[in-house]
C-alpha cells in the first residue's frame, strides 16, 4: 500500500504574506531549509506527495487564473530541480465561509486515497493552520 504526504502550500512551502494571496511573482519567498528537508523526503522515503492548499477564490476577479499560475509554476519548477515531485496537486478554490466539503479540512478532493491501495493509518499532512490538522 502506498504512503502519502498531504503538504500544505502557503506557510509550509511558501511564506504567506499578510494579504494572504501569492498573486504576483515579487511575493514568492521559500520558506528556509524547503529545499533541503523536502528533498531528503523525496530521495529518502517511499512517500508519495500530495500538495493540497485552500486558494481563496482562485479565478475570481479578486484573485484572477492569471495572478497565481506563474508563482505556482516557478515553486513547482524549483522544487523539482532538487529532485521533488508531486503525485497530484488539489487546488480548492472556495472562500471559507462557503464550507465546501472540498475546503480543508473537507476530505472531498482527496476520496481517491480512501480506497485500498493507499496507506492512511501510515500517511502524514504537513501543514501549518488547524483546518491542517483536523484533515
Amino acid at each position: 500500500m502506498k504512503k502519502v504526504l498531504f503538504i500544505d502550500r502557503d506557510g509550509v512551502l511558501i511564506v504567506e504574506p499578510v494579504d494572504h494571496q501569492i498573486d504576483e511573482l515579487q511575493k514568492l519567498e521559500f520558506i528556509p531549509g524547503i529545499f533541503t528537508w523536502l528533498g531528503k523526503i523525496a530521495s529518502e522515503t517511499d512517500y508519495e506527495l500530495v500538495m493540497v492548499t485552500n486558494q481563496d477564490g482562485l479565478g475570481t476577479k479578486s484573485f484572477p487564473e492569471e495572478n497565481f499560475w506563474p508563482a505556482q509554476n516557478k515553486l513547482l519548477k524549483a522544487l523539482e530541480g532538487e529532485g521533488v515531485v508531486f503525485n497530484a496537486i488539489h487546488i480548492d478554490r472556495s472562500f471559507a465561509e462557503e464550507k465546501l466539503p472540498t475546503r480543508k479540512p473537507g476530505t472531498a478532493m482527496l476520496t481517491k486515497y480512501f480506497s485500498e491501495e493507499y496507506d492512511l493509518k501510515n500517511s502524514y499532512v504537513i501543514g501549518d493552520r488547524i483546518t491542517d490538522i483536523q484533515l
